[in-house]
Parts: C-alpha cells; sequence; structure tokens
C-alpha cells in the first residue's frame, strides 16, 4: 500500500475585479497555468483573503469598491503583507490614478490593454519564488 502525498495546493492570486470580461480572463488564464484565483469586489472581502498570503494581488484601479489607493497603502503598511507583489490595471487616460497608484507602492501599473495581452506571462512569472520581487 503505497501512503499517500499531501495535496499541494496551487498558488493563490488575488484579485480585486469586477469587470465580467477580466473576471472571466484571469479565472480561465489561471486555470490553464495552474495557479489559483480569488476575487474580491470590495477592500474588506480582499484584505479578507490574504491569509494565506497570495503570490500576487491584481487590482483595477478603475473599481471604486476597493478604494484601490488606500487599499495599496494598507497592504503595503502591514508587515504581514508588505512583500505581495501588486500589479494593477487602469484606463490609459487615468494619468492621476496611475501616479497615485506608484506612490502608494504598487508593485507594478499596466493599461487594460497591456495587462490583458500580457496576463499569461504574468501569472506564469509568480508560479515559482522570485529571489527578489522588485521590477514585478
Amino acid at each position: 500500500m503505497t501512503p499517500l502525498m499531501p495535496q499541494k495546493s496551487p498558488p493563490q492570486v488575488i484579485a480585486g475585479v469586477s469587470d465580467l470580461m477580466f473576471t472571466s480572463k484571469i479565472a480561465e488564464t489561471a486555470r490553464h497555468v495552474g495557479v489559483s484565483v480569488g476575487f474580491a469586489g470590495n477592500q474588506q472581502v480582499l484584505l479578507g483573503k490574504t491569509d494565506p498570503a497570495p503570490v500576487l494581488i491584481i487590482l483595477d484601479l478603475n473599481l471604486k469598491a476597493l478604494d484601490p489607493l488606500s487599499l495599496i497603502r494598507k497592504l503595503k503598511e502591514d508587515p504581514r503583507t508588505a512583500g505581495i507583489p501588486i500589479t494593477a490595471y487602469v484606463n490609459h487616460e487615468c494619468a492621476d490614478l496611475i501616479e497615485g497608484a506608484r506612490q502608494a507602492g504598487c508593485d507594478a501599473v499596466l493599461t487594460r490593454g497591456a495587462f490583458s495581452s500580457g496576463l499569461p506571462q504574468l501569472l506564469a512569472r509568480h508560479l515559482t519564488p522570485q529571489p527578489s520581487q522588485q521590477g514585478t
């Protein structure tokens, strides 16, 4: 009889997204690359999903229910979540929001189009721990 090996759960990504098109795209891409994804439509739900720590947090900066700039600051100021990489996407015409997210500590801010086209590579990059999460 072979002893049962414990199942290793897939890496977890948390996405603060409500747009149905992006929710579907993230879910399908995550499934394809072997990443588990949890969705949150507001700040309280997202913060509740950070234990155990996900390998990545994805935020829609245009989702007002998240209060995304406040959320980014909270995540980066809390020692338990400060090391979790945050990638956000936004409409390209929102220059103030882009700059605000960077100042709040967001690791990467992409336009919606760049995020959508680069999603498989973004998720794959977070499948294995990186020696340094800088530059994500």
